[in-house]
Parts: structure tokens; C-alpha cells; sequence
């Protein structure tokens, strides 16, 4: 498995009355001689165990009095996990989705390629509990859906109903994933400060909440190397694109000052307080996302480059980088590039995106990706049946 695997035995050394350690430790190079041991939680050794979870409590480990305390750089706080996600195989979401469009459904549209599922949630929650298990609670957004292989009975993880969420009910159905995500800070129980997944990101190998956030709180954000495009919304622009205009007329009206960059298509880390409080700034935009049940060019992509630069602007973020790949599946050399990403385990998170793939190349990359995904991620999650 690596040295990264390992452990290491220390032999302290006596030095009069006091035993001293053969290498740092982020406390003491020596501790007393007198006394007997005490036991500790397991967050004072590791950045890989939560302050609080409700998925399992490990147990107490025998140490030092010297070693029970937090430091400056602890992350003591809560972080939860939050997923938007959709069944596009499931005939009643699609019966909902062609009624919104004005569409005559047909029962065999249920079988086309375009709405296949990869599974990629499964593994993706396979990927936290490997190797983010600080994560206090994870919570998946649906329409009234639950994935097929999800134990709902295990604390730690919940579904939750976009009913559940969205303050206008009129709103609803929804099938724009800029509307849900606005409305994602409305989750009863959840902690202050988030990761938003989109289902098709993963944690690629142990990390540390410090990826994410400052210990006092603030949180970190990706900015892409892309440019935004000059100018106002056209009709030419992908929603991706509208959006991120909109995001920086907005904040530049608010803040007189000018975002260039989008997000980067990793996990995003995200302050509640902030989200609530942009929604609050911003209610008529917010509420014109929220009621768009298809992407709208005047959307705002509230958990990507709008609410992170409105929590840096408001002091509550600050840019960082990570290792990351994002994999476009529709690539010709697909099959090397997801070796490589195997064989190297290198990458704090990577997200693979078939937003190109056409039918036929949705099903020539099931088998690869089915492979790929069982040997980086072959530990089944406690949420698993």
C-alpha cells in the first residue's frame, strides 16, 4: 500500500527526571518521567479524525497529560458533506420533467443512454469515508429520490427532499441545478461550515479538513486559471458562462470590485452564515435562480463563483490551490489518463465529467469506468446494503 500506510515506533530517551522524544511532535520535545498515562481522543494525533461525528466514535487512546490539549492549528469545528443528485432513469422523474417542458413523455425515453447511471454517488461517498472520515454528516439533495444501493437506516447520512429546502414551494419542480444549489443552506441541521459535492467529484486520497478551511473558520476557494468572457450575457453564452457574468455584474454593483476567474470543478467549501446572508443582499437574483426550473441565463451559481466571492469579499474566504485532476470522459485516450490517475493516487480530489459524451460514448466508457471506479474505491461505505 506505500509508506504513506506505515507507522512509526518511537523509543523516547530519559534525560534526568523528564523523557525526551527522538523527533518533533507539534507539543513537547520531553514530557515528565512522573505520573501515568491519561487517555485522549483520537483528534489530538491525527487531522483525520473529527472534533465530532455522528458516524462513529473511536475510541480513546493511551497518552501523555502533556499531549491533552488543542492547538492554534486544530480545526475543532463541524464539517459536513452535502450532495445534489438526480435519478435520470427513474420514469416519474421524467414524467415530471417532460410536463415542465411542455413534452409528450414516452415510456422508452427511459432506457436512452443520456440518463444512465454511472453510480458515481456510491463511490463518491465511498471516497469520504476512505479518506475525509471527519466529515460529520453527509446529506444528498433530491427530488424525492433514494439511490437504489443507500442504507437510510445508518446514522451519519441523510436524504433530503428538495421540498424540504426550498422557501417558495411554487418553485418546484425544479430541474436546474443552479436553483437547487441556492437553496442547499436551507438544510435543517447543517453545520456551518460545508463541502458541496457534485456527484461526479472524489476525495482521490487522505486529506485533512485544513484542504477546505483555516482553523479560525475561514474557508479556502479554487479559482480556475480560465477567464471569465468580457462583456454582458448574449445569447451565445454557455450557462456557464451567463452565470458567472451575472455573479460579477452583481458583486461588482455591491462591491466595486471585479471577479475574473471561475471555480475550479472540485469540492467547494462553503460558510452558511454567508450564503444566507448573500441571500439576504441579493433577494430579487436569488429568488429568480431559485424559481428557474431550467438553466436561465439569469442565473447566479450561488455555491460556485458567486458565494465564494461573496464570502471572500465579506472576509469569510480566501483563495488556495490543491492537487486536482478534471477528466473530461469523452476524451480519445481516456483509458491511459485513467490509469495514470490510478497508479499515482496523487491528487487530493478529482472530479470526471461526461458533460461532452455523447449516447454511444456513454456506453463505450461504462466498462472503463466501472473498473477504475472499484479499484481506486473497493471498501463499501457503512451506508452500503
Amino acid at each position: 500500500m506505500g509508506h504513506e500506510y506505515g507507522c512509526a515506533v518511537e523509543f523516547w530517551r530519559w534525560h534526568g527526571t523528564h523523557l525526551v522524544a527522538p523527533r518533533a511532535n507539534r507539543v513537547t520535545w520531553a514530557v515528565s518521567g512522573e505520573g501515568g498515562n491519561v487517555l485522549g481522543a483520537p483528534r489530538l494525533f491525527s487531522r483525520f479524525v473529527a472534533e465530532r461525528t455522528s458516524r462513529h466514535d473511536a475510541p480513546p487512546l493511551a497518552t501523555r497529560p502533556e499531549f491533552l490539549v488543542s492547538c492554534v492549528e486544530d480545526i475543532d469545528f463541524p464539517v459536513d458533506a452535502v450532495y445534489t443528485w438526480v435519478d435520470g432513469n427513474d420514469p416519474a422523474w421524467q414524467q415530471r420533467k417532460a410536463a415542465a417542458k411542455g413534452e409528450v413523455y414516452h415510456a422508452e425515453s427511459a432506457s436512452d443512454a443520456r440518463f444512465i447511471s454511472r453510480d458515481e454517488l456510491r463511490y463518491s461517498v465511498r471516497s469520504l469515508h476512505m479518506f475525509a472520515p471527519w466529515i460529520r454528516n453527509i446529506y444528498i439533495v433530491t427530488d424525492d429520490q433514494v439511490p437504489a444501493w443507500l442504507r437510510e437506516d445508518v446514522p451519519g447520512i441523510r436524504v433530503v427532499s428538495h421540498r424540504e429546502v426550498f422557501r417558495n414551494p411554487a418553485d418546484l419542480p425544479t430541474f436546474n441545478s443552479h436553483s437547487i444549489e441556492s437553496q442547499l443552506h436551507h438544510i435543517e441541521g447543517l453545520s456551518e461550515h460545508f463541502l458541496y459535492f457534485n456527484d461526479d467529484m472524489f476525495v482521490g486520497r487522505p486529506v485533512a479538513p485544513h484542504a477546505f478551511f483555516t482553523p479560525s473558520g475561514t474557508a479556502r476557494y479554487f479559482p480556475s486559471r480560465n477567464r471569465i468572457p468580457q462583456g454582458p450575457v448574449v445569447e451565445t453564452d454557455t450557462p456557464v458562462d451567463a452565470a458567472c457574468k451575472n455573479n460579477r455584474a452583481l458583486l461588482r454593483e455591491r462591491f466595486g470590485r471585479v471577479i475574473t476567474q471561475p471555480m475550479e470543478h472540485i469540492p467547494y467549501a462553503l460558510r452558511r452564515s454567508a450564503m444566507e446572508e448573500a441571500e439576504r443582499d441579493f433577494p430579487q437574483a436569488w429568488a429568480r435562480t431559485a424559481a428557474s426550473r431550467f438553466r436561465a441565463m439569469t442565473d447566479l451559481s450561488t455555491t460556485s463563483s458567486f458565494g465564494l466571492y461573496y464570502a471572500a469579499l465579506t472576509g469569510r474566504a480566501q483563495p488556495a490551490s490543491m492537487p486536482f485532476t478534471y477528466l473530461q470522459l469523452a476524451v480519445p485516450d481516456l483509458a491511459d489518463r485513467l490509469q495514470r490517475l490510478l497508479d499515482s493516487r496523487s491528487q487530493d480530489a478529482f472530479c470526471l465529467n461526461d458533460a461532452f459524451s455523447t449516447p454511444e460514448d456513454i456506453e463505450a466508457q461504462q466498462e472503463l469506468l466501472d473498473g477504475f471506479l472499484n479499484a481506486y474505491f473497493p471498501v463499501p461505505s457503512p451506508y452500503e446494503r
